[in-house]
């Protein structure tokens, strides 16, 4: 029975009110340890980033997660540079606009492979193929190791 102080919407079901819709979560974030400066002791992500208008650096670093493909990043790999927020997208590091990144992952034959979203375990790439991946650091380079799901 329809109430004439009921309100429906196009669905024919009862909204809610706005104080109780829940915002929309992350999926598996990625572990914190993974992010900040290159030192040689610690594996983390290195990336190809250009902050702003500022130029492209092939140093920068991953200093928190905005969502699966948004970061807040550092164009110096010791956390000294230009600070902002980038996304990942499928392009080489010299054709990089504003705020733009791109992290690339080793499939494990030497192919470089451009990464679209990343989880806490898990990656997709540009293809939607996903992978598992791990860091690895030789205390010259940190590098993201793709394992294929």
């Amino acid at each position: 029975m329809f109430w004439a102080s009921q309100r429906l919407d196009l669905w024919g079901q009862h909204p809610v009110d706005l104080e109780r819709q829940r915002r929309k979560q992350m999926g598996r974030p990625v572990n914190k340890r993974n992010f900040g400066a290159i030192d040689g002791a610690d594996a983390n992500f290195n990336v190809n980033v250009k902050v702003g208008g500022n130029s492209i650096s092939n140093a920068g670093i991953i200093l928190s997660q905005r969502s699966v493909n948004k970061f807040k990043v550092d164009d110096a790999n010791d956390g000294s540079g230009n600070e902002g927020i980038c996304t990942l997208v499928n392009k080489d590091a010299g054709a990089l606009g504003d705020n733009e990144m791109n992290l690339l992952g080793s499939d494990g034959s030497g192919n470089a492979v451009k990464i679209k979203k990343i989880y806490n375990r898990t990656c997709r790439d540009f293809s939607d193929n996903r992978y598992s991946w791990a860091l690895s650091d030789d205390s010259t380079s940190s590098v993201m190791v793709l394992t294929a799901i």
